[in-house]
């Protein structure tokens, strides 16, 4: 049995602070105070603490016991990485965290947290609860695993501000503040608090390297309805020309300490402060909830904005696509011709990244490459190390999720690929799960249609096999932003519309526990239908160009539409991406996209 030392040793550091500080508990998230999804080396704390790598996830920290509550996409991660450390691991979806403690815990009375790391909607939620029970949550001025994590920690990101050219963003940052200003009187409010860097980043139009996955820069803003902008971040980061672009649209450089107080000053002046509950900090308005009453809580303006593509981007993520379909092929030949002689999930991840790498306007990998082969492929969200990684052998199954970000658009993608022969098994598996894909890509809806409505077609085709997948089918995706962008999801949970120029993927999977795991991802743009007797429709175009495994397919369980929309989308990668190919690599996509002529 192999101890994780260090993560018992911290654990009892931060219940030896709750003894000294007559606290019971302590909860720490797997965020940053903005609140997305990535975050910086820095401020992983929670990965620090707990050993967990996962981008979901909150660990209550007791006197004597601790808790990791995660969705399912990482609940036989996070058993792994929790592995022998005394941190029970709990399905979120069974029993979150605050009917944990509702329903479980008996005689806490104080539980403290990091007032930056939770937005106000959660500690709004949490509070709630102390009218139920005989606990109180305690916000702290310093997190105390900053306290004890002194040493090996890296830097804050700080990054030069970069300026996102007109010629990739479409439309100027000018009109972009323009239209949010006149959305901030329609709602009578006077300042909207931004805490999201990939907003922000949009709004702007700039760029940068504070993420490593993500090309944004670590800041707020505060937007008035004027159009005047304050943002807060340390003015080194700034050269000439960018300060030139700031100072043409009205915008003021504060210290990114300054926020707090600064709105505290417009709360003073009687003025109306717009916020989106998820997506703020509870530190940034906790010291004005009580005194002030002009709050307008709503969700974010600028996210349903940039969600929706205008032809500059729509016309970069059809370019950054081909880029990516040029590298994917050139990836899945490598893995045609060594899939066992030479590979492992460590060489496979390197060798698409490097491929990527390679494209005109690359950037970085839009977030770090999933490369399972066999049971780590039935991980949904698994990231190859050095220890677990796995050499490839025959007659097993390799799933690879990856993608880029370039200065056109961003791209994610999975294949599942044979390595060796596949049991019938695997190949009935994969076959449901393409119908499921190919029954949504193929989707015709009217306008209104939400994304709750559409998950269930790429799912009943896995229902009938009395199968199914815990995560969502899809979500949205910026451009040369994050590779998961709101507010349009496809999952039972997401009632937003689903509106011509939004960009989704389209990912149904089976992963079967300690074997292989499958799932096929395409991006989406939704479009128009232009047929007449479809003239008020809406549809899909696919975005991405990578040949799905044939070796895979039972053609016995697909229908002559189903093989169509295949041969289809085939020839469609092949003409697209084709001539950028060296001649070996040509002729390989040429017969692994041929056209399959189903028996009648």
């Amino acid at each position: 049995m192999i101890i994780n030392k260090s993560t018992i040793k911290r654990i009892k550091l931060i219940q030896n602070y709750l003894y000294d500080h007559k606290l019971d508990g302590f909860m720490q998230p797997r965020a940053d105070s903005y609140l997305g999804e990535y975050v910086p080396k820095s401020d992983a704390r929670l990965e620090w603490v707990s050993g967990f790598t996962g981008s979901a996830g909150v660990i209550l920290i007791l006197r004597e016991q601790a808790f990791l509550f995660v969705d399912s996409r990482y609940i036989i991660q996070a058993k792994n990485e929790t592995k022998n450390t005394g941190i029970k691991v709990i399905l979120s979806s069974k029993l979150s965290l605050e009917k944990y403690i509702l329903k479980k815990i008996k005689k806490v009375k104080k539980i403290a947290f990091d007032p930056w790391l939770h937005s106000y909607f959660y500690i709004k939620s949490v509070l709630n609860i102390e009218n139920k029970i005989n606990t109180k949550f305690i916000p702290l001025k310093e997190n105390p695993i900053d306290l004890i994590w002194t040493n090996n920690r890296d830097t804050p990101p700080n990054s030069q501000i970069k300026i996102h050219p007109l010629k990739y963003a479409g439309i100027s940052s000018g009109n972009k503040i323009k239209n949010l200003s006149i959305y901030l009187k329609k709602l009578h409010a006077d300042a909207y608090i931004i805490n999201q860097p990939d907003s922000l980043a949009w709004l702007l139009n700039i760029r940068g390297l504070d993420l490593k996955h993500t090309p944004v820069i670590l800041a707020r803003a505060i937007i008035f309805n004027n159009g005047s902008l304050f943002l807060f971040i340390d003015s080194a980061r700034i050269n000439k020309n960018v300060n030139n672009h700031l100072k043409r649209n009205n915008i003021k450089i504060f210290a990114e300490k300054n926020i707090v107080s600064e709105i505290k000053k417009i709360s003073k002046q009687k003025n109306k402060i717009l916020i989106d509950p998820n997506y703020v900090s509870y530190a940034l308005i906790q010291d004005i909830i009580v005194k002030n009453s002009n709050i307008i809580e709503t969700k974010c303006p600028i996210e349903h904005l940039k969600s929706i593509k205008n032809k500059t981007e729509i016309k970069g993520a059809f370019s950054s696509h081909i880029k990516d379909g040029i590298a994917l092929s050139n990836f899945l030949f490598w893995l045609h011709k060594y899939k066992i002689s030479l590979n492992s999930e460590l060489l496979a991840a390197n060798k698409i990244d490097n491929l990527r790498s390679k494209q005109d306007n690359f950037i970085s990998t839009s977030f770090e490459t999933i490369s399972g082969f066999g049971s780590n492929g039935a991980i949904v969200h698994y990231r190859v190390t050095e220890k677990s990684n796995k050499k490839f052998k025959s007659n097993n199954l390799y799933l690879c999720d990856s993608g880029g970000q370039y200065l056109e658009g961003t791209t994610d993608v999975t294949r599942t690929i044979a390595i060796g022969k596949p049991t019938l098994n695997m190949k009935d598996h994969f076959t449901t799960v393409l119908k499921g894909h190919i029954a949504l890509a193929s989707a015709i809806f009217p306008y209104g249609t939400t994304g709750n409505e559409l998950d269930l077609l790429a799912r009943l085709p896995l229902w009938k096999k009395d199968i199914n997948y815990g995560h969502g089918t899809g979500h949205g995706v910026g451009s040369c932003l994050s590779v998961h962008e709101g507010p349009q999801r496809i999952s039972k949970g997401s009632f937003t519309i689903l509106e011509p120029g939004m960009i989704t993927s389209n990912e149904p999977g089976y992963y079967l526990t300690n074997a292989y795991g499958i799932r096929i991802e395409n991006l989406m743009l939704v479009k128009k239908i232009k047929d007449k007797q479809n003239k008020n429709m809406l549809g899909f175009e696919i975005l991405t160009l990578a040949p799905i495994d044939i070796n895979l397919i039972n053609y016995d369980l697909l229908t002559q539409e189903e093989v169509s929309w295949l041969n289809n989308y085939h020839e469609k990668i092949y003409k697209k991406i084709s001539n950028s190919l060296e001649n070996e690599n040509k002729k390989w996509l040429k017969n692994v996209c041929a056209p399959y002529l189903k028996k009648t």
